[in-house]
């Protein structure tokens, strides 16, 4: 095929300038936005076929998966896209920014912050670059004492603290499940009440379940006390990622992988990775209990974890001490592709 003939030759470094200018830039501005109309309508596929069959138990959590296999592609951009979609689900009219806005949009949590974000990038015209610093503030605050900024010494960041969620033991949610009436243990443990039982409980009632397997109600409980356990921790992967041991009950428990909760560590490849490993390992070593308290950031994700180690100094929340001692940065949003694939060992 014959190649397209260049409508001038530039004679002046200026026209060279020029041309490349508004060639390039304009043809990456029509790439930035083919992606943006390519990743918002496969995830917009993604979520109609989910939504179609929502009744199945655990079908969504295999789509992405298989259908990542089937095409050859990276689940994890499947998971943005999909991500994309549901917080995005009108996109006409957002014509100013291109993927590579909205791909880092989609790392701010909060949506009324992410919002104000948007509207000041359209008015100003940021590029992806500009947009990036400015999220980055968002979870960041920069401390200058009189003294540094004297002395021209560059500032520290000190990321904002985590509200800690600290539910309730032993408090459980009554769910129906393929048509039986259960009390809901987390973490997809379910535990069949008898025929008594299930005729006077009522779907989302909270609940305790003794030893005999009775519930009771719990009085003034709310939806913010559940989801909290007794741990062992098995294995610190890296310093942000757990293998634990959750008792859902006394003397029933399962083994899950947790990501603790508004918080991003550096990779394990890096010496930065390796010492904070190496510094939960060591605050775990001189742990008597812990305890976690666990939310997930979408449906389809895996599990974030608060984590509370007890000493003989007193409790430690892990999450904010990470933090507080510069071994991790905050990061709000996350997707499944975040955790890195990993056997149980």
């Amino acid at each position: 095929m014959a190649e397209r003939a260049l409508v001038s030759t530039p004679k002046t470094f200026e026209d060279l300038v020029t041309g490349v200018r508004a060639v390039l830039i304009t043809g990456q501005a029509h790439v930035d936005r083919a992606y943006l109309d390519t990743y918002w309508n496969t995830g917009r596929l993604i979520d109609a076929h989910i939504l179609l069959f929502k009744e199945r138990a655990g079908y969504g959590e295999k789509v992405i998966p298989r259908l990542a296999s089937t095409l050859g592609v990276g689940d994890r951009l499947l998971y943005r896209c999909l991500r994309f979609a549901r917080e995005y689900p009108i996109l006409s009219g957002r014509t100013e920014l291109g993927w590579s806005h909205y791909r880092v949009l989609l790392d701010v949590g909060d949506k009324a912050e992410r919002r104000a974000l948007e509207v000041q990038a359209r008015k100003g015209r940021w590029k992806a670059e500009e947009l990036e610093r400015r999220v980055r503030a968002l979870n960041n605050s920069i401390n200058v004492t009189p003294a540094a900024e004297a002395s021209g010494v560059a500032p520290v960041a000190v990321h904002k603290p985590l509200v800690p969620k600290r539910g309730t033991p032993g408090v459980y949610r009554v769910a129906t499940v393929d048509g039986r009436t259960v009390v809901d243990l987390g973490f997809a443990c379910y535990f069949d009440l008898d025929e008594e039982q299930a005729c006077g409980a009522k779907e989302g009632a909270l609940v305790r379940l003794d030893g005999a397997g009775r519930i009771a109600p719990t009085e003034g409980a709310t939806k913010a006390d559940l989801f909290n356990y007794r741990v062992e921790i098995i294995r610190v992967v890296d310093g942000d990622t757990l293998w634990v041991r959750i008792y859902v009950r006394p003397r029933q428990w399962v083994k899950q992988k947790l990501r603790l909760r508004g918080l991003d560590c550096p990779e394990m490849s890096t010496p930065e990775g390796k010492a904070a490993k190496r510094w939960v390992e060591a605050l775990v070593a001189k742990t008597t209990a812990v305890a976690i308290n666990t939310t997930k950031p979408d449906k389809y994700d895996r599990y974030l974890a608060d984590v509370f180690l007890t000493t003989d100094d007193g409790e430690i929340f892990l999450n904010n001490a990470l933090l507080e001692n510069g071994q991790a940065v905050r990061k709000d949003a996350w997707e499944f592709g975040d955790w890195e694939p990993e056997l149980a060992g």
